[in-house]
C-alpha cells in the first residue's frame, strides 16, 4: 500500500509542472531571468532614449524553490494513512500549483516612501526587482534615431543637395587692374582697370542641376532603403530575443522538473521501490537540463546584445521584452509577395532614378560643344599722350576638333547600362524573395503541423506515460523520455515561430537586410560636379 501511495503522490508533483506549460504560446513572453537589484545610480546611467519608453512593473511574489521541495520531500515521508491519495489531472493543470510557479515570477517589491525629518537612522528598503521593459514599437523609435548608418544616410543626401546647388551657380565675374608700356619714355603708361564675366551657353547650368536632381532621388530612395534594413533587421533580432526568452523559460520549467524527478528517485530508492540506476537516469537527463537552461542563457545575452547594436544603444541587458511569436498573421501568395515588391522596392525606385538621371546626363553632355562666351571690357589712361583709353575682347572657342563626341557616346552607353542594371536588380530581388517565401511557406507549415498535431500528442503521450507508471505499467525511465519528448517538442516549436516570424519579416520588407552595414558615399563627380567644370572650362 505505501509502494502505491508513493508512485502516485509522486508522479503527481512532476506531472503538474509539466501540463501547465502546454499552452506556453498562448502567454505573453516575460524574461524571468532579470537582475536582483538596480539601484537608482544604474537607473539614472540608463541611456535617455531607454527612459522614455521604459515601464517599470512589479511582479507577484512566490515560494521559494528551497521550501517547495522541502514540502515535496516532507510529503513523502509523512504519508501514514493506508487510504490511497487520487488527484485529477484538472487539479495537476491548476494555475495554483507551487511547484510550477517557484522560481518564475519575480518577488513582489514594495518601494517605501522617502524618510520624513527625525527617522534616525532608519533608511528605505531597496526595492527587491525593478521589471523594465520594452517592446518591439519602441526599439523601432530608438533605432530610427540612434542607428549610425541612417544617420550617414541622411548626411550623404544632404551632400547631394549641395552639390545640386553648386552646379547650378554662374561664375564669377572677374575685375582687375591693368598697366601696359610703363616706364615708355620715362612715363607711367597707361594705367586702368578691366572687367570680364564668362558667358554659360546652351542652358548648362540648368542641366547640371537636372542631373544632380536624379541623384538626390536616388540617394533618397537608398535612404528609404536603408530605413527598411534597420527596420528589417530589429524585428528580425527582436523575435530572435523574444524566442531566446521562451527558450530560457521553458528550460527552467524543464530544470525544476528534472530537480523534482531526482528526488523522487531517490525517494523510492531509500524506500525499496526504485533501482540506483533510477537514480543515476535521473541525475544524468538532470545534468543535459542544465546544459541547455545555460546554452539559454548565453543565445539571450546574445541576442539582447545584438538588438542593442542594432538600436544604436550601448546595453539592453537589464530589459525585458514584450510581444508574441504565435500570433495570425497576413497570409501572403507568391503573386501578391511580387507585385508588391516590384512596385515598393526602394532600391528598384532608386535604379530608376539612375535611369533618369542617365537620361539626363545625354541632354546635358549634346549641350557641351556649344561654346562660352567671354566678354571683357576694360578702361586707362595714357599717361604718355593724355588721353582716356578702352578696351573691349569678346572670345568664343570654336569646336573643331573637340565636339564632345565622346562624352555623349559615353551617356549614351551609362544609359544603356542603367536600363539593363534595372533588369538585373528585378531578377535578383526575385531570386532572394522566392528563397524568403520558401522559408516563410516550410515554417507556416511547421508551425500549423506543431500547433495541429505534434504538441498535442507530446502532451498526450505525457499524460499516458505518467498514468501507466502511476498503475505500473512503464518504469521511470518511459517517464524521463516522456517528459524530454515534451520540452524538446516545446522548444522546437518555438524556433519554428521565430524562423516564421524572421521570414515574414524579410517577405514584407522588400527582403532588405543589413542595418549596420556601411553606408556607401557619393563619389566625385556623382550629382553633376565634373559637369560644372565642363560648363566652365567649355571643354
Amino acid at each position: 500500500m505505501i509502494r502505491s501511495r508513493l508512485i502516485r503522490f509522486c508522479m503527481v508533483l512532476p506531472c503538474s509542472c509539466l501540463v501547465s506549460c502546454a499552452h506556453f504560446g498562448e502567454t505573453q513572453v516575460t524574461d524571468h531571468k532579470t537582475p536582483a537589484k538596480m539601484d537608482v545610480a544604474q537607473q539614472e546611467d540608463a541611456p535617455k532614449s531607454l527612459k522614455k519608453m521604459v515601464r517599470k512593473n512589479v511582479s507577484k511574489s512566490n515560494q521559494p524553490a528551497d521550501a517547495s521541495r522541502t514540502e515535496v520531500a516532507d510529503n513523502l515521508r509523512s504519508q501514514q494513512t493506508e487510504k490511497d491519495i487520487v488527484i485529477s489531472l484538472d487539479d495537476i493543470s491548476s494555475d495554483d500549483d507551487p511547484l510550477l510557479q517557484t522560481g518564475f515570477e519575480p518577488k513582489s517589491t514594495t518601494i517605501p516612501p522617502a524618510p520624513t525629518t527625525g527617522s534616525g537612522d532608519k533608511t528605505p528598503a531597496e526595492p527587491d526587482l525593478i521589471a523594465m521593459t520594452l517592446d518591439l514599437d519602441s526599439l523601432l523609435q530608438m533605432a530610427m534615431e540612434s542607428n549610425p548608418t541612417l544617420a550617414e544616410a541622411t548626411a550623404v543626401v544632404y551632400k547631394a543637395e549641395g552639390i545640386k546647388t553648386q552646379v547650378g551657380l554662374r561664375p564669377n565675374p572677374v575685375f582687375g587692374y591693368s598697366g601696359n608700356e610703363i616706364g615708355n619714355d620715362g612715363r607711367a603708361g597707361q594705367q586702368g582697370a578691366f572687367f570680364s564675366q564668362t558667358y554659360v551657353r546652351g542652358n548648362k547650368l540648368q542641366l547640371n542641376q537636372d542631373v544632380a536632381h536624379h541623384d538626390v532621388q536616388s540617394l533618397s530612395w537608398e535612404l528609404e532603403a536603408q530605413r527598411f534594413r534597420v527596420s528589417n533587421d530589429v524585428k528580425s533580432q527582436f523575435y530572435a530575443t523574444l524566442g531566446a526568452q521562451k527558450r530560457q523559460e521553458i528550460t527552467l520549467k524543464l530544470e525544476k522538473v528534472a530537480e523534482a524527478g531526482v528526488e523522487i528517485a531517490q525517494s523510492l530508492y531509500k524506500s525499496g521501490q526504485a533501482a540506483q540506476p533510477d537514480i543515476l537516469q535521473a541525475e544524468v537527463q538532470l545534468g543535459e537540463v542544465r546544459i541547455l537552461r545555460q546554452n539559454a542563457e548565453y543565445d539571450l545575452e546574445s541576442a539582447k546584445q545584438q538588438l542593442a547594436s542594432l538600436v544604436g544603444t550601448p546595453d539592453l541587458s537589464h530589459y525585458n521584452f514584450t510581444g508574441e511569436l504565435d500570433v495570425n498573421s497576413v497570409k501572403w501568395n507568391w503573386d501578391e509577395a511580387y507585385n508588391n515588391l516590384v512596385a515598393n522596392s526602394p532600391e528598384i525606385q532608386a535604379a530608376c532614378a539612375r535611369v533618369n538621371r542617365a537620361r539626363a546626363q545625354i541632354s546635358r553632355q549634346e549641350v557641351q560643344a556649344m561654346p562660352n562666351l567671354l566678354a571683357q571690357i576694360g578702361a586707362a589712361h595714357d599717361n604718355a599722350t593724355g588721353s582716356d583709353i578702352a578696351n573691349v575682347q569678346i572670345a568664343l572657342p570654336i569646336p573643331i576638333f573637340n565636339r564632345n563626341q565622346g562624352n555623349i557616346a559615353t551617356a549614351n552607353s551609362e544609359y544603356n547600362r542603367s536600363v539593363k542594371e534595372v533588369e538585373r536588380l528585378q531578377l535578383s530581388l526575385k531570386v532572394e524573395l522566392s528563397k524568403a517565401y520558401r522559408d516563410y511557406k516550410k515554417s507556416l507549415k511547421q508551425v500549423e503541423r506543431y500547433r495541429e498535431d505534434i504538441l498535442p500528442l507530446a502532451q498526450k503521450n505525457l499524460d499516458l506515460t505518467t498514468q501507466g507508471y502511476e498503475s505500473q505499467q512503464f518504469d521511470f525511465l518511459r517517464v524521463l523520455t516522456a517528459r524530454r519528448t515534451y520540452f524538446e517538442t516545446n522548444i522546437n516549436y518555438v524556433n519554428s515561430l521565430i524562423n516564421l516570424r524572421q521570414s515574414e519579416v524579410r517577405v514584407n520588407g522588400m527582403v532588405l537586410s543589413g542595418g549596420l552595414n556601411s553606408v556607401q558615399d557619393i563619389s566625385q563627380g556623382v550629382g553633376g560636379t565634373s559637369n560644372r567644370g565642363q560648363a566652365l572650362s567649355g571643354q
